[in-house]
């Protein structure tokens, strides 16, 4: 099987991967060594394509176009979730990637005991399950856990008595 290579030393196969990529809102450092070639060369492919261009949005935008808490794409971020472009000040994002941000938000607002959808304010629970956690949180500990409460509890029980006793007498 033979490969035809265009002027610049590069398979069709190999820029219309790397048109694909960057209209994910990869940055050109990143593409130039999938392909064995600088960033500038790399530029100058996609100058030739006119497939330079990635429409990108700021994350303020993302924020207005989406309705969705500031937080969200924090967090999206620091799991490595979201990759978007911080060539400056701003974090940019690509219409993929902008796409993407609803179904990971509500896959991760799920509750961690039954996967069914939890409340924005509740961390890891649903209504349901935290209520039942409040009820049962006692007999979920190990002996080695419950020995500690048992012991923290007569501490401070001791410690109450003693207050009581300094303040009344």
């Amino acid at each position: 099987m033979e490969h035809t290579k265009t002027n610049n030393g590069l398979s069709p196969a190999g820029i219309e991967l790397l048109i694909r990529e960057r209209r994910k809102g990869k940055p050109l450092r990143q593409l130039g060594p999938m392909v064995g070639r600088s960033h500038e060369r790399v530029r100058k492919i996609l100058a030739k394509r006119n497939a330079l261009e990635v429409p990108l949005l700021s994350e303020n935008k993302v924020i207005a176009e989406l309705g969705c808490v500031p937080g969200w794409l924090v967090r999206l971020r620091k799991e490595g979730t979201l990759n978007p472009v911080r060539p400056g000040v701003r974090w940019l994002y690509s219409e993929e990637q902008v796409r993407r941000i609803p179904s990971l938000i509500a896959e991760r607002r799920k509750c961690e005991q039954c996967g069914k959808p939890r409340t924005p304010r509740s961390k890891k629970f649903c209504v349901k399950c935290r209520q039942d956690r409040k009820k049962t949180w006692y007999m979920r500990l190990s002996p080695e856990r419950k020995a500690e409460h048992l012991k923290n509890c007569m501490a401070w029980q001791k410690a109450r008595r003693e207050l009581r006793r300094k303040k009344y007498g």
